[in-house]
């Protein structure tokens, strides 16, 4: 026989277990988080799915970025540094503490990233830049480093601050400055990066360092115009949003973009760009019905593509925010 639990025992064991929930949750980290997104871009999570990304999330475990070859995607690694994934570019980040958030390898596979870190900044842990032709820990400053796999090329743009750049394991480098550049060329050999294989598997990219030279008057003036553009965007972004969560909070809402309660769910229709978005034919090539949960953190997380039957009868061409379906 089992004995018969007080209902009034059972929902207080219910209450402790939403608590330590929301507690659990109300701690998750803030970073890394994709902070902008423009152009078409995809990010590959933790569980190997491949979708469009639309708006800001915050990554967690491990994350595969890309962009088209207009696209960008900025990633906030904490409070202190960002990196932006330029046009037709690949970047993976991957592992990713799940307490701290923390991301101490940035592994760029193709095209461009630019780092921004103020000088004066202090970082609370090192972030190890790498690729097939390079690998170092990131400094602080305002840079553009490069690589095309395909023609066994990498580089670096350094507008403001400096570093030592070097090929992968390599004796030999350059001390590039504020307003400098520096590339090595690799050599290819039947399409592939050829490398030297030291003791314990060590490895050297076969190549040169070029001379480091001065970047161009236009392109540094065109950095310079470019990075007040976006501090002025950022700056009425951040006004925007506070004006929002301002009005939502009086209503009652926590997430933006859409505004949601918590746990309020949204629906979003993901569509293939070259369909006109006049409905949301979920069963049609390339079109998904993709849903989100409002936690307790003010950001839409759990997200969940929908079957075609489920996801045609809840998703529309325009957002829908509501009642969570589960």
């Amino acid at each position: 026989m089992f004995r018969k639990i007080p209902t009034v025992k059972v929902l207080s064991y219910i209450l402790i277990f939403m608590v330590f929930a929301l507690k659990a949750e109300a701690v998750a980290p803030k970073y890394p988080a994709v902070r902008e997104v423009r152009g078409v871009a995809w990010l590959t999570g933790k569980d190997g799915k491949r979708l469009s990304l639309r708006r800001p999330v915050v990554l967690r475990e491990k994350a595969l970025l890309e962009t088209s070859l207009d696209g960008e995607v900025k990633v906030q690694l904490d409070e202190k540094r960002a990196i932006t994934l330029l046009g037709a570019g690949e970047l993976a980040i991957p592992v990713i503490s799940w307490e701290s958030g923390e991301a101490p390898v940035v592994i760029l596979k193709t095209g461009q990233l630019h780092w921004q870190q103020k000088l004066q900044d202090k970082a609370a842990y090192n972030i190890a830049l790498r690729s097939d032709l390079f690998e170092f820990i990131a400094p602080p400053g305002d840079y553009v480093l490069s690589i095309d796999p395909s023609k066994a090329v990498a580089g670096v743009k350094m507008f403001e601050g400096s570093m030592e750049f070097s090929a992968l394991n390599g004796e030999d480098s350059a001390k590039v400055q504020s307003g400098q550049q520096v590339s090595f060329q690799g050599v290819l050999e039947g399409g592939e990066i050829t490398y030297d294989i030291l003791l314990k598997g060590k490895k050297i990219p076969r190549g040169r360092l070029t001379a480091v030279t001065s970047l161009d008057l236009k392109e540094l003036s065109k950095a310079s115009e470019a990075e007040k553009l976006r501090l002025k965007k950022e700056k009425l972004e951040k006004d925007r949003l506070a004006k929002a969560k301002a009005l939502a909070a009086k209503e009652g809402a926590i997430c933006q973009r859409p505004s949601g309660r918590f746990n309020e769910c949204s629906w979003t229709c993901l569509s293939n760009p070259k369909k006109e978005k006049k409905a949301c034919l979920v069963a049609a090539s390339g079109v998904s019905c993709v849903r989100h949960r409002c936690n307790a953190n003010g950001e839409w997380a759990e997200e969940t593509v929908l079957d075609a039957e489920k996801g045609g009868s809840i998703c529309k061409a325009q957002v829908v925010v509501g009642p969570c379906d589960y």
